[in-house]
């Protein structure tokens, strides 16, 4: 054959390949694309909006999306994208859920006089007539009545609870069409109906921002909570060996108690106190 023949064969052949090569990188190209796709869109909670000028502390937010430096160093190793997410989000729930407990716990304590730990006294199955809020002017029910019943209050606590919790993981649809399942910022008219989020005097991002340090501040505040309520209460200050705990003893102290002995006395009523040391 002539060699003009041969030099356009052996050209077409090599276009062949190529557009064959090309054809299949493309393909594995639009499968991996559809795998990052729903990696990306469990992840989107995490990495959709944030900006690290705004985190001016050690490493780095789980909204930047730079996991190595989120949390602790490389807390991200091993971990798969729907791991890192998870984690993300929970440490969000529980600091939220930390945010309401310290600020009800406070709110109980100055409203009332009842402190956190033992509240759960208030309501039992044998007398469930005790429950007042802070400010309460009108009784929950007439004096007298029997109500409210603990376990009318136990129905009622577990149908929310579960409810919501059925929302939130989507064992149920959504209740608002705008919801999405696994979205930790809803927005839309029921969670944002001012429409904060689309205002050019509010800055969204600094906002999320703002509420991860407050909930993690929270999550160890709630330690001290608790630590105070053993510390202070208990034969010594770890209950290592206690007869009793602080459930349990009349007129034991909460946090805002603690507090207010401790700007009475700053010098006396101290964590050395209780735990005996420098004494």
């Amino acid at each position: 054959l002539p060699a003009t023949s041969l030099s356009y064969k052996f050209n077409f052949i090599k276009m062949a390949m190529a557009l064959s090569s090309a054809a299949t990188v493309r393909a594995f190209s639009q499968v991996v694309a559809a795998k990052q796709t729903v990696v990306s869109k469990a992840r989107a909670v995490v990495t959709k909006a944030g900006s690290e000028e705004l985190y001016v502390e050690t490493g780095a937010s789980t909204y930047s999306g730079n996991y190595d430096e989120a949390l602790w160093p490389n807390w991200a190793d091993n971990k798969t994208d729907e791991e890192i997410t998870k984690s993300a989000e929970v440490e969000l729930m529980h600091g939220r859920w930390a945010m309401l407990g310290c600020a009800g716990a406070w709110g109980a304590e100055v409203g009332t006089g009842i402190n956190w730990f033992q509240a759960g006294a208030v309501c039992t199955p044998e007398d469930c007539t005790g429950i007042v809020f802070p400010g309460q002017v009108i009784p929950l029910a007439p004096e007298g009545s029997g109500f409210p019943q603990f376990y009318n209050v136990l129905a009622g606590t577990v149908i929310l609870m579960g409810l919501s919790e059925a929302y939130r993981t989507g064992l149920t649809a959504p209740a608002f069409p705008e919801l999405e399942v696994g979205d930790l910022h809803p927005g839309g008219e029921h969670f944002d109906p001012l429409n904060l989020a689309e205002s050019p005097s509010f800055d969204f991002d600094r906002m999320k921002i703002a509420e991860l340090k407050h909930a993690r501040l929270a999550m160890l505040s709630w330690l001290g909570y608790m630590s105070q309520a053993v510390a202070t209460n208990c034969d010594n200050p770890f209950g290592i060996g206690s007869e009793t705990w602080p459930s349990y003893i009349e007129g034991a102290k909460g946090p805002y108690a603690n507090w207010q002995d401790h700007v009475a006395d700053p010098f006396v009523e101290n964590v050395w106190k209780y735990t005996g040391l420098f004494q």
